[in-house]
């Protein structure tokens, strides 16, 4: 289930892709994963040598991207 929050009086809209400044740093992002899909990408994180968050990282950039 995603949930949306409504967005603070006050507070403007993000700025346009063009306006993004040059200090732009990683976010932290929280989401809910079943218990299997959480075994299964521990799993390969493991094989593979990494962090399970820079794996779920990895994944989500290819994903991205194509």
């Amino acid at each position: 289930m995603t949930t949306f929050y409504a967005r603070p009086s006050g507070v403007s809209s993000p700025p346009a892709a063009t306006e993004i400044p040059a200090f732009r740093r990683p976010t932290r992002v929280t989401a809910t994963l079943s218990w299997k899909l959480h075994r299964d990408l521990q799993t390969r994180a493991d094989y593979e040598g990494r962090s399970l968050s820079n794996l779920i990282a990895s994944l989500l950039e290819k994903a991205h991207s194509a």
